[in-house]
């Protein structure tokens, strides 16, 4: 079968850390003999370095990869997102879908939109030309916050995955979310994310620390994802105040989505600055060495579909504190892989952290029962893919075919 995978959020030769585990997902699903395409929708930048994301004028219209074709088309994407974002969906379908019909040839089976906005939502046009069948896959926050807004996004979310013939949720929480919004729950498919968990395995603390010039002597706390509201990073800086001293130091990987400065100075205000380190983005291919290199991981998100990084972090043996929401509750053993807490409470925070730092047993033991789990429940990007296609399949079979 071919198939069209879209998203405008997949990693490339300048912005690696994009999208990765979108990667990972259609990286399996062509392991699955998929006739793969891939179309990554970029906005129409200036080539300033002054400008956010100028590199993106950098990137050719197509990239021949031994997996599959990797296609750039430009949209315009509209600014201020507070009051345009609308306009980048219709944009988005405007342009990729007149792209897509003059450079995909032969035309896919089957469109693949791996965010519902505005990836979904700007296919829909092209599905119903095509007269293919529409998968989307919802991932989270879209879906369980900017879908109840009630703006005029919100409506295109909601059309998006009414329009579409499946939807994948990656957890069984967002499902029911996705079902309130009035979506028929018949369309909506579970379908989690995966590990590696050849990559990511247990590396041994030494060995990371020494390959990233890390301190020995000291307890490592890391926070993995971009820094935003949405992740709860304000909450950990709070909760850093109860666990980082001369002994132990909170480590922060990711790329700074704007809070980077004010994060730093309630850290000086805390008189904690020294023990926190704001690292930015890493390669994809680090992370397993930084999450070997840590004690623990901790997720202080307010919303989540099913993150990745706790799979990734259960399967190289390290424990968890994360918050009790979306679909993190699936993934861990409360009090047995790690500890859930609730959002927006840096005391509890940072109560389960320093319980797990003050035990290394407890810490070996969380670790090597959370891999353990990983394994057993079959938490791989292979299953992961083995379902998708059969989705697929039985789609194809359908009036499409």
């Amino acid at each position: 079968m071919r198939v069209l995978e879209v998203c405008q959020e997949f990693p490339n030769r300048y912005y690696p850390q994009l999208g990765t585990f979108i990667k990972q997902s259609i990286d399996s699903i062509a392991n699955q003999k998929v006739d793969v395409t891939v179309v990554s929708p970029k906005p129409f930048v200036l080539p300033f370095s002054t400008f956010p994301y100028h590199n993106f004028s950098k990137l050719p219209r197509i990239e021949h990869t031994e997996k599959y074709d990797l296609h750039y088309p430009r949209y315009v994407y509209a600014v201020p997102k507070k009051y345009f974002y609308p306009i980048t969906g219709i944009s988005y379908a405007y342009f990729v879908s007149g792209y897509a019909i003059k450079n995909i040839k032969p035309k896919p089976d089957l469109i693949h939109a791996h965010f519902s906005y505005p990836d979904g939502f700007g296919m829909i046009g092209l599905a119903k030309k095509w007269k293919v069948p529409l998968v989307i896959s919802a991932l989270g926050t879209i879906e369980r916050k900017v879908a109840y807004e009630g703006s005029y996004t919100s409506r295109q979310i909601i059309e998006a995955m009414n329009c579409a013939d499946k939807v994948l949720s990656v957890s069984e929480d967002l499902k029911l979310h996705i079902v309130n919004l009035g979506i028929s729950e018949d369309k909506v498919s579970v379908v989690p994310n995966g590990v590696d968990t050849e990559k990511f395995k247990p590396a041994g603390k030494e060995y990371a620390r020494g390959l990233l010039n890390l301190p020995q002597n000291k307890k490592m706390v890391l926070f993995v994802g971009a820094l935003r509201k949405i992740k709860g990073v304000d909450y950990l800086i709070e909760a850093a105040k109860n666990v980082v001293d001369a002994n132990t130091e909170l480590y922060m990987v990711g790329r700074d989505d704007g809070l980077k400065k004010s994060l730093e100075k309630r850290a000086q205000e805390l008189k904690i600055a020294d023990c926190i380190k704001f690292i930015g983005p890493v390669n994809h291919e680090d992370i397993p060495l930084w999450i070997s290199a840590s004690d623990i991981l901790v997720l202080p998100s307010l919303s989540e579909g099913r993150p990745n990084v706790v799979l990734e972090a259960l399967a190289c043996e390290v424990p968890v504190v994360a918050t009790n929401v979306g679909g993190i509750p699936e993934l861990m053993v409360n009090g047995e892989t790690g500890y859930l807490v609730p959002a927006k409470n840096p005391v509890e925070l940072s109560e389960k952290v320093n319980k797990l730092l003050e035990d290394g047993d407890l810490r070996v033991r969380m670790g090597k029962l959370g891999r353990k789990s990983i394994i057993q429940r079959g938490l791989t990007w292979e299953a992961h893919a083995e379902k998708t296609v059969d989705i697929y399949s039985k789609l194809l079979q359908g009036p499409f075919k």
